[in-house]
């Protein structure tokens, strides 16, 4: 097959990654060309693709994985006129290749940003500020899909604001909400000790998904709960277990005890199995939802990189080769929940 090609992290087939050339959808007159400098496995969808969890409808193999890149641009386009050759850009999302499938794909070496390619939510590519690095710029992405997902809330200072998961979604979800709103008192929620340890930089408190850490949520509220859960864990074991953590409402007249609201962030590898009804429907709580990102929250998150507001610095983030993404993988799949996040270095290439 013709066609440009490139070096790109590979899943071949459920537990099997590698790093070998792919062919490139060819240039149209609107394409930007990219240059990756650093990319990430997600430890959510990247991992649920190796595991081989994904829906069929999705996605077939092999693919291209990721969605976290940030490079620089080498050939300008209409597809973005604002940008100009030698910009540092997130790049994220390419949704088709000549001869792999694309899951979202953004591991690649050169990236075709163009039209007919690049047509999601997450797509469009953002201007890196000067003062925010190349690893700050991958992280990025993962905090605009928590962004959008807080957007449903009502936030109002004095709420207590359950995060499940203190993964890269959940950290991100507890600094935004900070950002937005400092009033409001942010309380994570993490079975690993390796990531309650992170939360502690990031949260008011930091419990556990059992009955001590129902009883510590009881003493933090004054025997109240939760007004509001954002559920960032992606274990589809969790949201049907909510009940015990959102506060009872909406039993007065006039309102005044308005009901709990629980936000699911993201997707769930199986099915969500709530617990039994009677537990839920005296909560009268909302229960919404969302998936992926809106391409606004891009500069927004970039911004409050640039401003200091938004840290990553407690992150105990580990730094490959970009060819070493074969070993990689298979290294997340052994360590889990005690592999925080792997950043792919692009740069020597």
């Amino acid at each position: 097959m013709s066609g440009i090609k490139t070096l790109s992290t590979v899943i071949e087939r459920p537990y099997e990654a590698s790093f070998r050339e792919v062919t490139l959808t060819p240039k149209h007159d609107d394409t930007v060309v990219c240059k990756t400098y650093m990319s990430a496995i997600s430890t959510g969808t990247d991992m649920k693709t190796f595991h081989g969890l994904q829906h069929p409808e999705q996605c077939w193999y092999p693919l291209v994985p990721g969605y976290e890149n940030m490079g620089v641009v080498i050939e300008e386009g209409s597809f973005d006129p604002t940008l100009k050759k030698g910009d540092r850009v997130m790049i994220n999302e390419c949704r088709r290749y000549m001869d792999v499938c694309s899951a979202w794909g953004g591991g690649t070496l050169l990236c075709h940003k163009d039209s007919k390619n690049s047509f999601g939510a997450g797509d469009p590519m953002c201007k890196v500020p000067d003062n925010v690095t190349d690893e700050q710029a991958v992280l990025a992405y993962l905090a605009t899909v928590p962004a959008k997902g807080i957007e449903f809330f009502d936030l109002r200072a004095g709420d207590n604001i359950l995060v499940f998961g203190a993964g890269m979604v959940g950290i991100s979800a507890m600094q935004i909400l900070k950002i937005k709103c400092p009033g409001v008192t942010v309380i994570a929620v993490e079975p690993h000790p390796y990531r309650r340890e992170i939360a502690k930089f990031y949260a008011d408190h930091v419990i556990t998904p059992d009955e001590d850490g129902i009883k510590k949520l009881l003493e933090i509220t004054n025997g109240k709960r939760a007004d509001k859960i954002i559920e960032c864990s992606g274990n589809p074991a969790v949201p049907g277990t909510l009940w015990q953590y959102i506060k009872d409402g909406g039993w007065a007249d006039d309102n005044s005890d308005a009901p709990g609201h629980i936000h699911l962030q993201g997707d769930y590898p199986e099915k969500l199995v709530f617990d039994h009804y009677h537990h839920w429907f005296v909560k009268h709580a909302t229960i919404t939802m969302s998936c992926a990102n809106k391409w606004r929250f891009k500069p927004q998150v970039l911004q409050w990189m640039s401003e200091g507001k938004f840290d990553t610095s407690h992150l105990p983030i580990e730094i490959w080769e970009a060819g070493k993404a074969k070993e990689a993988f298979e290294y997340q799949h052994k360590k889990g929940m005690e592999c925080f996040k792997i950043l792919f270095d692009w740069r020597s290439l």
